[in-house]
């Protein structure tokens, strides 16, 4: 994840906070290797979690006491490091997952249906 990518998430066009920014990108691809057991980089769901991280932690700067009014982690985050726990390893390839699409739904149009 480049720094470039973050500051366009959050819509900084200013260097003051580089080194912050940098440092919460390593801080959030720890915590996400901590919390999933294994390193995924490059998986679409990795980089969405280090931006929501480093956005949480950029915007709610500060500690926060057990119970205070603080800003725990969003719920948001917490699922998809969840369903990153359970997915593949390696990310497939577009051709890959052509050809492990389901099915099509079945065709429900009023020409197909009974009229009981």
């Amino acid at each position: 994840m480049k720094l470039m990518d973050v500051k366009n998430y959050l819509r900084l066009d200013h260097d003051e906070d580089d080194q912050m920014l940098s440092q919460f990108i390593a801080a959030a691809k720890s915590y996400i290797i901590n919390a999933i057991g294994r390193f995924v980089d490059g998986h679409p769901q990795f980089e969405i979690v280090v931006l929501m991280l480093v956005a949480h932690w950029y915007e709610n700067r500060g500690m926060y006491e057990s119970g205070a009014t603080g800003f725990s982690i969003p719920f948001t985050v917490e699922n998809l490091l969840t369903q990153l726990r359970y997915t593949d390893d390696e990310v497939q390839d577009d051709e890959e997952k052509e050809g492990q699409r389901s099915a099509a739904p079945p065709d429900l149009s009023k020409e197909d249906q009974d009229s009981g």
